[in-house]
């Protein structure tokens, strides 16, 4: 929101702040691989899965938030 006189406020921030308990799930599971990686002595293992899984998840919350703001 903004006057035409002001620079725009990026709404996206709070936004994804506010999705952020909708998606602990996949939080949880991305800092338990986190954890797991750094055990790991291969050098192999990675978390990209679970990385991707909760961003899509903010990002399918955010998504209709933000879109809803747009004029």
């Amino acid at each position: 929101d903004y006057d035409d006189d002001e620079d725009p406020v990026d709404a996206a921030p709070a936004i994804e702040a506010a999705c952020r308990p909708r998606c602990m799930k996949y939080l949880m599971a991305y800092q338990g691989c986190v954890e797991r990686v750094q055990q790991d002595t291969t050098g192999e293992a990675h978390c990209t899965g679970q990385y991707f899984d909760y961003w899509g998840c903010i990002d399918k919350c955010v998504a209709p938030q933000i879109f809803a703001k747009l004029k």
